[in-house]
């Protein structure tokens, strides 16, 4: 197996001159590789960019006589989105062979099976997309050609066209395939691609090591089979050498570390800068909002790295206070211990870690003259399965835990799928409603919550959690049929359910029952339309006064947030009462001045009349049907990708496109030797 590795760079970078993380990487690969320079500020040579690496991946792959091999793909902020795409891409392409079998030579054949049985490995350093491509479906979609995909994800990057792909916005195409882990650290967007100074060097060294673990476990050779040299501007010379090969204890005390520098990390993300622009307002990015969905005990952890770092590396203190002192079969002596035997521990990590122990604090270990204290045992009713760890670090993991991997890493993978699902249904709506919400985001935020809940807090074994959260998936999915909602959150369910064994046959009531339950069902849905144009003001003026709205509250809030601290400046009171003014006003217009949030609430109530009503007349059955398994179409989003990350609409047109071409010309696809020839003649999204 061999492997090809490409380095992509962002927004304004260039090999020749940009110094981080990404240059340094490149310049010490000495495996086969390609650069991808970053883009301009308009992302205008992304596409290119894609289009040139995807082809470089395919005439490394035709010099290879192995079938199976790997491509690794690192980049930083549009670089690795860039990566994103390439990834899609080569998947697009693997399709457009597949379609044209028949006509491959022996070279084109083969070549379809590498693309196949290609091993793809991505790692991406707070990836985002960027004004030009956030709406693009291939800077998003991580498709199943992708076996393993890491993203470092900043949590005080607050500039609003900074957004990352997150939880919220990624779409793993195949969650059975695809390991994923999304580890946020603290600082501003480019703060761990090297050291700035002195007081930040926690999270350019965790994303340095995590990505030479990374790499060359995946058959990226580097320089002296060392870590790469940091940047760090702090001192002479500006490079740094990293012990190779850190243990857990020491992984774990950079977290300690990252820790102690965080309100440095934190004024990075708030600094000022020109080109940040008047007036937007800094925002907080969304994933600070959902921290609990990335890792549990959220307020004590940065990212899933760090709790399992603190599992492996004190693993009778973690399952204490953290794991309620459950047995771990595959920790026998280190899991349900006595309380002498988790002070003992506890001893040890106050030496070895003191900055961890003074922050044990929070879960009641006390340092005391009689000496370290600690009250009953604490945490969630679930025992960590350590599976980023197994995917960044698997050398740091013991053979016990690898073993029972299959078991253990079942209800994590269930519930990661299940939070994806919720946040895709609330991030996808209409174009029509971009202002809005969608009908049942108040379900999908409670399928979030309730399984959230389930998993951390009923004492219940793993096997039984793992079936009630597919009971409640199917709870919410048959009061969705029996509403006879049109909610694209049903299909979606549908086919969660679906991919998890559980499929259903629906048997309609009586005619006369659908009849009534229609004529309802039209006559209050009018109703909530009407009530919903109005109050929007016709739509149009509704979205305007939003915009118009935001603009002013954006313009008020960043005016007092480049006035800082008032002091004794009259001036800077006065400014700032104006720009609080226009943060009020800002606020009114855009909520169309009360109307907007009556308008919700009054459409909310008609809605669950409606299908309250409805569900009572239709009565619909909903039967399992045990012995049919089937993966459904996802009819929630029946423009978009399908299962080989081609959308339907746009592929018939060029595929319809090609056949006219190849009517025309009568020529086959000739496989391998002729592909740049060809590559006019191919659809516009293949190569």
């Amino acid at each position: 197996m061999a492997t090809f590795t490409v380095f992509a760079f962002g927004t304004g970078e260039h090999s020749a001159r940009t110094q981080n993380i990404i240059s340094q990487f490149s310049q010490a690969c000495t495996s086969p590789h390609a650069i991808v320079e970053g883009p301009d500020l308009l992302g205008r040579q992304v596409k290119p960019n894609v289009k040139n690496a995807t082809r470089d991946v395919i005439n490394w792959l035709m010099q290879q006589d192995s079938i199976e091999n790997n491509i690794n793909l690192t980049g930083f902020s549009r670089g690795s989105v860039t990566c994103i795409q390439i990834a899609n891409r080569l998947k697009r392409y693997e399709s457009f062979l597949e379609r044209r079998q028949d006509q491959l030579t022996p070279d084109g054949e083969k070549l379809l099976r590498q693309l196949k049985a290609l091993n793809l490995h991505l790692f991406a350093m707070d990836p985002v997309a960027g004004m030009s491509d956030k709406g693009d479906m291939h800077a998003r979609v991580i498709p199943n050609n992708v076996k393993s995909y890491v993203a470092v994800l900043q949590t005080d990057e607050m500039r609003r066209d900074f957004k990352p792909q997150d939880l919220t916005r990624a779409i793993i195409r195949s969650p059975e395939i695809t390991q994923v882990s999304m580890l946020p650290l603290y600082g501003n967007h480019s703060d761990t691609t090297k050291i700035k100074n002195a007081n930040m060097q926690s999270g350019a060294t965790l994303a340095w090591y995590s990505l030479y673990q990374f790499l060359t476990e995946h058959g990226t050779t580097l320089r002296g089979n060392r870590v790469p040299q940091m940047v760090a501007n702090h001192v002479q010379g500006e490079r740094l050498d990293l012990a190779n090969n850190p243990n857990a204890k020491q992984l774990l005390q950079l977290y300690s570390l990252h820790h102690l520098e965080r309100e440095h990390y934190l004024k990075s993300g708030l600094k000022m800068k020109l080109h940040d622009g008047m007036p937007t307002a800094r925002i907080q990015r969304t994933l600070n909002q959902h921290a609990k969905y990335y890792v549990k005990n959220s307020y004590f952890f940065v990212n899933q790295m760090e709790r399992e770092l603190f599992k492996l590396a004190y693993p009778k203190a973690f399952n204490y206070l953290f794991e309620k002192n459950h047995f771990d079969s595959r920790f026998r002596d280190a899991s349900a211990s006595s309380q002498q035997e988790v002070i003992n521990e506890l001893t040890v990590l106050k030496q070895e870690d003191p900055i961890l122990f003074r922050r044990l604090g929070a879960r009641g270990v006390l340092d005391t003259h009689e000496g370290i204290r600690v009250g009953m045992p604490r945490g969630h009713h679930y025992l960590e399965p350590c599976m980023s760890m197994q995917q960044l670090f698997p050398d740091l993991v013991p053979e016990a835990v690898k073993d029972q991997a299959p078991q253990m890493n079942r209800l994590a993978l269930l519930e990661m799928e299940v939070y994806r699902l919720s946040f895709r249904y609330q991030r996808d709506k209409s174009e029509l409603n971009f202002y809005g919400e969608r009908d049942k985001i108040g379900r999908a935020k409670d399928i979030r919550q309730e399984v959230n809940t389930l998993v951390n807090n009923q004492d219940l074994d793993r096997n039984t959690k793992y079936q009630m959260i597919l009971d409640k998936m199917e709870l919410h999915y048959r009061e969705l049929v029996q509403a006879d909602s049109n909610s694209e959150l049903k299909p979606m369910l549908q086919r969660f359910l679906a991919n998890h064994g559980r499929t259903y046959r629906i048997h309609e009531p009586a005619f006369p029952r659908v009849l009534l339950a229609s004529f309802v069902d039209i006559s209050l849905s009018l109703i909530k339309e009407a009530v919903g144009f109005a109050g929007n003001l016709g739509y149009v003026g509704g979205g305007v006064l939003y915009f118009v709205g935001t603009a002013l509250q954006d313009f008020g809030r960043r005016t007092n947030e480049l006035l800082g601290n008032l002091g004794y400046n009259p001036f800077k009171y006065i400014v700032s009462a104006i720009a609080y003014v226009f943060e009020g006003v800002g606020y009114a217009i855009k909520n169309s001045f009360g109307l907007k949030p009556l308008t919700q609430a009054l459409t909310s109530g008609i809605q669950y009349i409606k299908e309250a009503i409805v569900r009572a007349i239709r009565q619909d059955v909903v039967e399992p049907i045990d012995e049919i398994r089937v993966r459904l179409p996802d009819l929630a989003q029946p423009l978009l990708e399908n299962e080989h990350g081609i959308n339907p609409a746009r592929d018939f047109k060029e595929r319809l496109h090609h056949q006219q071409e190849e009517f025309q010309h009568h020529q086959p696809v000739v496989g391998i030797e002729t592909i740049e020839d060809r590559e006019s003649e191919a659809p516009p999204s293949t190569l």
